[in-house]
């Protein structure tokens, strides 16, 4: 109880910084990439079983390949957000 209390009494905000974080990154990761790894394993993973029902995600490998492109950009846009790299391109190429 202690140090969280000191902690968030030096740097008020630290807990919403880093719930901020892990919403970012953390639901991409769970919602995202998770799924469609999930989904390529049982899919094309080692032990190859015949699907004996009709697959919930239609497309085969090339959509699957979007949903992970999607998520990779989004959680590199992400990333680069939290670090102001946009920002700073923005300035760049406004000014």
């Amino acid at each position: 109880f202690v140090p969280p209390l000191v902690f968030s009494m030096i740097n008020p905000y630290v807990f919403m910084d880093a719930l901020e974080y892990g919403g970012a990154f953390g639901v991409s990761t769970l919602f995202l990439v998770l799924p469609a790894i999930m989904i390529w394993k049982e899919r094309y993973g080692d032990e190859q079983k015949p699907i004996t029902v009709k697959p919930m995600v239609p497309g085969g490998k090339i959509t699957l390949g979007s949903i992970w492109k999607a998520a990779g950009t989004l959680i590199v846009e992400q990333g680069a957000e939290k670090l102001g790299i946009i920002d700073f391109i923005h300035d760049a190429f406004t000014k």
